[in-house]
């Protein structure tokens, strides 16, 4: 129905149109008009009036038309497919490929262990990440620079957080007779440590334990009898220790004389036991001792560093 008055509009639109042209463009009908006016002044009024109003009511009903064919008819064709469903036929075609682990994806709960070594520092690390991101750990470090003389040993116990591979930490330092307490912030790795001071590189934590056993295992090499020069009743030796293990001298003596030890080392981190011929601990880790001997024998005079290596100078006298 709405096509067929569409239809009906044009055709009147067209014919008002026809009657228009008519009018102005025959000069005969123009005449007519000029002397009929008066007879028929409402023919020509109303002739155009009718035509206005039957162009507008086309342009209504054009208007209405258009209005009435619904949007819809021709746009289920291109929004029936939404982008939505191309994506699962995408991601089925293209192969899955794992993530790769970047430098800041975070560690997996566990132990790692790190080592550091050159030749002014050797230091091994222990790091504990738990399952909720919190980190501890410690850190043993010697450092022993002969081309300035300087040696100096030290450890850290560390606790923080990790957040990727960066662990905010507070460290204790204990270096010497010093107590340092600082916040910093290392990057952690699967396959390496950085402190901002010195890199580590990741070592399997039993090959670590296992080497460390090995040095507490044997410690000490073949122990070294001490002997006084002609005429003298004492005698210094000079020697270093590496960590983990020990140096044992023997100083035969007899019962009741005294017996004066004193050592000394540049951080001042060695100490020595003192063991009677019958295996009896008579002064354990100190750095002076004096006192008369129970028994004939050889006395064991046992060397070992509380931090790291040490190096040394140990003073004997017997009187």
């Amino acid at each position: 129905m709405a096509n067929l008055k569409l239809d009906v509009c044009e055709i009147t639109f067209n014919f008002c149109v026809i009657i228009y042209n008519t009018l102005v463009l025959t000069s005969s009908v123009k005449a007519i008009i000029n002397v009929s006016v008066m007879k028929n002044q409402l023919l020509i009024p109303s002739g155009i009036l009718i035509g206005i109003l039957s162009i507008t009511g086309c342009r209504e009903n054009s208007t209405n038309s258009a209005s009435i064919s619904p949007v819809e008819t021709s746009n289920p064709t291109a929004t029936a497919t939404p982008i939505s469903q191309a994506s699962p036929i995408a991601a089925e075609n293209s192969p899955t490929t794992p993530p790769e682990k970047t430098a800041s994806q975070k560690l997996a709960p566990g132990t790692y262990c790190y080592t550091a070594k050159t030749e002014i520092i050797d230091a091994d690390a222990e790091i504990i990440i738990n399952p909720k991101n919190q980190v501890s750990g410690t850190v043993e470090a010697t450092i022993h620079n002969e081309s300035v003389g300087y040696y100096t040993s030290y450890n850290q116990t560390l606790k923080g957080t990790l957040a990727g591979n960066k662990a905010k930490l507070n460290i204790v330092t204990k270096i010497e007779y010093d107590t340092q307490n600082a916040q910093e912030t290392w990057t952690i790795t699967e396959s390496s440590l950085n402190t901002q001071r010195q890199a580590f590189k990741r070592v399997d934590c039993q090959t670590l334990r296992n080497d460390d056993s090995a040095n507490n295992d044997n410690p000490a090499i073949k122990p070294v009898r001490v002997n006084f020069d002609r005429g003298s009743t004492s005698t210094i030796i000079k020697n270093a220790v590496v960590r983990g293990t020990r140096d044992t001298y023997l100083l035969g003596a007899k019962k009741g004389q005294q017996m004066n030890l004193t050592i000394t080392s540049l951080e001042n981190n060695a100490v020595f036991d003192v063991v009677s011929p019958n295996g009896k601990t008579l002064k354990q880790e100190v750095e002076n001792w004096s006192g008369k001997l129970p028994a004939n024998g050889d006395y064991q005079i046992v060397v070992g560093g509380t931090r790291g290596n040490a190096s040394y100078e140990l003073n004997v006298e017997i009187k």
